[in-house]
């Protein structure tokens, strides 16, 4: 099948078959009903790159491999969608969700695994990390943020505005990495504070649903997380699922630390109860 060509030649392919190959993986559903120009323009590349990519996994060319997708979406992706849209309880309906969102991690894990471990080590040496994203996105940056500094890692989120991301970028230096979080959408700010922060020397890693946005483009490393649901609705849980273990990854190197600031954190949460509970009243009807 075409899923095990793509995971026994996926390291030695070019960075163009490599974004042909992850989005016929975390996009088989549309790449069966795309013809190979409509494919290039999909992924950004030119149409011969799409038959030469073909050819790469042994194809005669791309409609055998596109009649081999078609099948597969025939007899197993459709089956998954068509549970979901045949559910009679919502049981059943999350038994087909839970299905999806297995063969959608266990097409990243043979797909992107390798961009984690390399998102980690980025990470893991980096002077100061930096989070950013649109929408959504900023909230999931702002939150990491705040798990990284309670546990004494440099950490920041912003907002890509423009007068925002022109006073963070000029705070950035050689050797801090700069972490974008992008659905689907354009995501077009978060893309320019990307551009900006590479011409500054600092290291780029983007965790996004889509490889062809601006910020997965301008990123040193892209991280391609599926999204797709047979609800017609876009799926956050792997994001988070991928940043949690981004998360454990990076903390299992600083395991002494991190148990020193969670007996530090409990300790002074305890102080602050304590003096709750010590305040007088009229402390507190003084702020009426």
């Amino acid at each position: 099948m075409f899923q095990d060509r793509i995971r026994g030649n996926y390291e030695n392919l070019t960075p163009g078959f490599r974004k042909l190959a992850d989005f016929i993986m975390n996009n088989t559903l549309d790449a069966a009903f795309l013809t190979a120009t409509e494919l290039s323009r999909r992924v950004g590349v030119d149409p011969a790159t799409v038959v030469r990519f073909a050819q790469e996994l042994e194809y005669s060319g791309y409609r055998e491999l596109s009649r081999e997708i078609k099948h597969y979406v025939r007899d197993q992706v459709t089956s998954t969608y068509r549970k979901a849209g045949e559910a009679e309880s919502v049981e059943s309906l999350l038994q087909a969700l839970v299905e999806n969102a297995g063969q959608n991690m266990q097409n990243f894990v043979t797909t992107d695994l390798p961009n984690v471990v390399k998102a980690v080590q980025t990470l893991r040496e980096a002077v100061q990390i930096w989070f950013t994203g649109e929408f959504t996105g900023y909230d999931i940056a702002s939150f990491m943020a705040k798990k990284f500094q309670a546990y004494g890692i440099a950490a920041a989120a912003f907002q890509p505005s423009m007068s925002e991301t022109a006073s963070v970028v000029a705070q950035m230096n050689e050797g801090d990495v700069l972490l974008t979080f992008a659905g689907t959408e354009p995501n077009l700010d978060a893309g320019y504070a990307v551009r900006l922060a590479r011409q500054k020397g600092v290291k780029t890693i983007t965790v996004t649903g889509s490889g062809v946005i601006l910020p997965a483009r301008e990123s040193e490393l892209t991280i391609i997380v599926p999204c797709k649901t047979p609800v017609g609705v876009p799926a956050f849980g792997a994001m988070m699922q991928v940043m949690g273990l981004i998360w454990e990854a990076v903390m299992k190197e600083c395991v002494a630390d991190t148990a020193a600031k969670t007996e530090s954190l409990q300790g002074n949460m305890e102080k602050i109860l304590k003096l709750r509970a010590e305040t007088p009243e009229y402390e507190v009807g003084a702020q009426k």
